[in-house]
């Protein structure tokens, strides 16, 4: 289904997904529309409970997007803090 990494001498196990999430204040949410081209939203977050969760209006681009295709791409912003 996934194809194997590259380079998996930087592969990073669960936890240090986990610790990056945890540090991060905002990302990119990417999407893929039933017109077939990819949109890419930035949003804030919150990792909780192992999911992340993001605010944001039950109508518009992003969600129709998702309804579409739930196989989205998230990845999170560096931040100052991090």
């Amino acid at each position: 289904m996934f194809r194997q990494l590259r380079r998996s001498d930087r592969e990073m196990d669960m936890a240090g997904v986990i610790a990056l999430l945890n540090k991060g204040d905002y990302g990119v949410l990417s999407t893929t529309g039933a017109d077939g081209y990819a949109y890419g939203v930035p949003l804030s977050f919150v990792f909780m409970n192992d999911a992340i969760y993001f605010h944001g209006a039950l109508e518009g681009h992003k969600y129709e997007n998702i309804r579409h295709n739930n196989k989205v791409s998230f990845y999170r912003q560096r931040s100052r803090r991090a």
